[in-house]
Parts: C-alpha cells; structure tokens; sequence
C-alpha cells in the first residue's frame, strides 16, 4: 500500500462520503472507488460498508485509520519541512502567540519579516495556551510562543526557553496607588484587570487578552491593571509589594518530533531579539 491509496483511505474515511471524498482529493468518484477496492483486494480485508446515508468504517478500516492519520501526519511535515529547507528566504511559517507574548514581540517580529524577508509569508494565530497546544499537536502550528508557568509539559511538546519579563501591577499617572508600597488588604475595592490566563498567578475581576484595551480601560478608570513591567510607559505608574510582581518565563513550543525550519529558527531569532529590546 503506497501513501496515495492510504490518503484516500483516510480522506474517505473522514468524508464518509464518495462523492465528497473525491471532490477533495481532485478525483472522479469512479477512480477513487477503484482505489479503495484495489486496497481492500491488496490487503484481503473490507476497509469500508457502503450504505445508502453514507459509508463506514469497518473495524478493520477503524484500526487502519487510527494508525494512517498520523502516519499521513508525519509524512506532511516532512515533505513540507524538506520543501522549506530548500530556499531560506521563502516558504512559509505558521506561528502562535498567547496573549501577554504578542503584546511583547509579535510586532517587532512581523515589522522585521516585512521589512528584511518579504517572501517569506508568516501566518499568525492569537489563542489561550490549551488552544495553541492542541494547534501544534494537530500539526497546524510550527511553534508557539508561551508564558511557561501556564504550560502543561507534556511528551510530545517541546519546550526552549527564550526569554524572561516580570509580572508587575501598573495603574494610571494620578492613581491613589501610584507608586506606592502596598499590601493585598490596600487594593480591596479597585478593579483588577488581566489576562484570561492568569492560572495560579493571579485571578483578574475583569479578564481581557486585548492588550490595548485593557491599557485604555485602565488610564481611564481605578483599575490596576496586572501585565509585563516591559510593557509600562510613562502613562502608567507601577504599584508595589504585591504578589504577582514576579518573573515570567516566555518559552517557544513546538512537537517534540518536528525539526523546525530554516524560516522559523529565523522568526524565533527575531521574537528574541524583540524581548532582549524590551528588556534593554
């Protein structure tokens, strides 16, 4: 059996439908009948019943596909690893951010890429960290980029640390808590806003992953407003003394089986140098 035939098998199995199976794999239904048949004759086993509301796996065809999907998985990423590794200066890579990340270095990374690899095409995807860790097991994400203490290490992800910012509490110029020393008894009352993500790390009361509007939400109300330090400008004030002030390690994902790309070693070099920047 040739990877061909087992792209139809799968390919069929997931439509469950003749005609919709052959629409997406560029065949007329009769040549995909035949190479379904030519399959199940190759391996003496009925792969499939057909029924007049669609078509089944048997049991034999449920266990050939929980083995060929990933099979057909893996030869996708090498294929397309391969045709990446062929030309440094195009292709294209396909990249995730957890909220607090983006805030950090995805403009800087995108603003180099237009400016210095303009054939290079970068897709980008702004989720939560359960999100972006299925993406990459999925095979839809080349690397993700993640605050660690969120991460579930888990065997088939890799993890490269890549940087560190610090947590901080950040409140507008003329706040009551402007710049003071503070105990958690100190700001019962003022709204606290973060990220959906908070974790162990804190519990927001008013939780938003848009960075720019939780920075307006909070010159223009009492809010303390809990991000990177990195990310304070001379409209904000920092508040001290609460818990939450404290490192955060930023890491790059990816499947622990997948070597990464020319082109995205490249985006990860500049997401890098885009976090020492803040950090200077």
């Amino acid at each position: 059996m040739d990877i061909r035939k087992l792209r139809h098998i799968v390919t069929l199995g997931q439509e469950r439908h003749f005609g919709l199976a052959a629409d997406r794999l560029g065949l007329t239904q009769s040549a995909l009948t035949r190479s379904i048949q030519a399959t199940e004759a190759e391996l003496g086993l009925r792969l499939f019943d057909r029924g007049r509301d669609g078509v089944y796996p048997t049991r034999a065809g449920e266990a050939l596909l929980a083995d060929a999907v990933p099979l057909l998985r893996q030869m996708e990423m090498l294929e397309r690893n391969m045709a990446l590794l062929s030309d440094r200066g195009a292709g294209e890579v396909r990249c995730g951010f957890g909220p607090l990340a983006a805030a950090l270095a995805l403009e800087v990374m995108l603003s180099c890429t237009a400016r210095d690899h303009a054939a290079l095409r970068v897709r980008t995807k702004l989720g939560d960290v359960a999100e972006l860790q299925a993406l990459l097991r999925e095979g839809e994400l080349d690397f993700a980029v993640l605050a660690h203490v969120l991460v579930e290490d888990r065997p088939d992800l890799s993890f490269r640390r890549i940087g560190q910012t610090r947590l901080g509490a950040l409140v507008r110029r003329d706040h009551p808590l402007a710049g003071r020393t503070v105990g958690e008894e100190d700001i019962a009352g003022f709204p606290i806003i973060g990220g959906t993500g908070g974790g162990p790390v804190y519990q927001p009361t008013i939780s938003c992953d848009n960075f720019e509007i939780a920075g307006s939400v909070t010159l223009a109300s009492d809010a303390i407003w809990i991000t990177a330090e990195a990310l304070a400008d001379d409209r904000y004030a920092l508040v001290h003394g609460l818990p939450v002030a404290q490192p955060l390690e930023l890491v790059v994902a990816s499947l622990a089986r997948r070597t990464l790309s020319i082109q995205a070693l490249l985006l990860i070099d500049l997401i890098v140098a885009a976090l020492r920047r803040r950090h200077a």
